[in-house]
């Protein structure tokens, strides 16, 4: 789980870190704005179709052979993004990551985290891996920051960006020749499983079933929220009166919740109830935009403020590491998880292009806090939805307590 976690986070390194050295990323590639976004674009709309092709891939071939071609594959292409490629070259980069971090890896990844664990455990078990990624992502962003802060004041931010790559390029293709040596492959029993052929009748049965569209609508409702709590640095700024500094740290808090939340939300789900923790999550999400948006104007509500975010990213990575263990409790079999995950992902991840191109809108529309209140009135608004899903879950899928309690007894 500790490889895992630390895969699931390193292999992103490269596809993200422009957003972190954004000025300097452009300078350096000589990007106007309108490229640099269309970096992302090619990599998001790419994962729209690799998801779910990835979901059939990882019922049809091992796993553990899909983790590690991934990982030294994307290490591979941050060493082409070392020659300082042109615009064109770099979008063929950027496409190459969408395939190898998405279409090969995350499916898969999803698939062995759920072999891990009991089926009255899963999340605890993703969780757990939430919680690491968590932990990982906040070291080695840790060490990118010094790596570049070192480069940048001995010569140049271009030298600072290229070891910062050299970085995001190892560490991968490590990972993925560790995980040859050491991570087993394990193979579902089922004779479906190991079906070598694809068939369309298997996307049909997954699509058939009314969970796993649930699964979607509810992963969807959260990971909108992953994509939206960058907007509470600027209104931190622009409106409340916060330093540039001090905004920033109302962002950096998520990173310091998650290993927290994550674990913590997957050990109540599966005590109190995965739908039941949900619930909570997605109230507590609306509540706490709701305080955002009422805040009063001054440096010295910062800490209230950093309170506020605290319980919000609490209750977002604790929804974040719950809703891929739904599909067991939807009934979903293991031989078609990957299939389910890689649909579940499509769907549910297209708030990634949707989030910044409606809140650029919005915030350029309307100035000041207007644009922002009316941003987050919408993000009260999927909360509120995102609940309705949770509590519609808790009526159809939900395991009773009686019989919860005597299974637990038989144990």
């Amino acid at each position: 789980m500790c490889l895992l976690a630390f895969a699931g986070s390193i292999i992103y390194g490269l596809p993200y870190f422009r957003y972190y050295y954004y000025d300097a990323y452009i300078s350096t590639y000589g990007l106007s704005n309108t490229q640099m976004g269309s970096l992302g674009s090619a990599y998001g709309l790419l994962g729209l179709v690799s998801y779910l092709v990835g979901g059939i891939l990882a019922d049809r071939i091992s796993a553990k052979k899909l983790l590690v071609f991934s990982l030294i594959a994307t290490g591979l292409g941050g060493i082409l993004h070392l020659l300082f490629p042109s615009y064109i070259m770099l979008v063929a980069i950027y496409g190459v990551w969408g395939v190898t971090s998405l279409l090969t890896f995350w499916p898969s990844l999803m698939k062995i985290i759920r072999m891990q664990a009991a089926e009255n455990e899963q999340s605890r078990a993703y969780g757990l891996f939430e919680g690491g990624r968590g932990v990982v992502n906040a070291v080695h962003m840790a060490i990118a920051t010094a790596i570049f802060g070192f480069f940048q004041a001995k010569a140049s931010s271009a030298l600072g960006l290229k070891w910062i790559i050299i970085f995001y390029s190892i560490c991968p293709v490590i990972c993925g020749l560790v995980f040859l040596l050491t991570l087993k492959d394990v193979k579902p029993e089922s004779s479906a499983s190991n079906k070598s052929k694809f068939s369309v009748r298997d996307i049909l049965v997954v699509v058939r079933m009314p969970a796993v569209w649930m699964v979607a609508a509810i992963t969807f409702s959260t990971y909108i929220f992953n994509m939206s709590y960058f907007y509470f640095t600027p209104y931190a700024t622009n409106v409340l009166g916060a330093s540039a500094v001090s905004a920033a740290i109302i962002t950096v808090l998520a990173q310091y919740c998650r290993p927290i939340a994550s674990p913590s939300g997957g050990f109540l789900a599966d005590r109190f109830g995965k739908a039941h923790v949900m619930f909570v999550g997605f109230l507590a999400m609306a509540l706490g935009t709701f305080a955002i948006m009422h805040m009063p104007l001054g440096q010295n509500q910062l800490y209230i403020l950093a309170i506020i975010c605290s319980v919000f990213y609490f209750a977002m990575y604790s929804n974040f590491g719950i809703y891929f263990s739904l599909l067991t409790e939807g009934g979903v079999p293991i031989e078609y998880a990957g299939i389910a995950i890689g649909f579940v992902s499509t769907l549910g991840y297209i708030p990634e292009i949707l989030c910044p191109f409606v809140a650029g809108k919005t915030l350029d529309s309307y100035t000041g806090a207007i644009g922002y209140h009316m941003y987050f009135t919408g993000m009260i608004v999927i909360a509120l939805i995102g609940a309705a899903l949770s509590f519609a879950w808790i009526k159809l899928y939900s395991p009773k307590k009686d019989k919860v309690v005597a299974v637990t007894t038989n144990a």
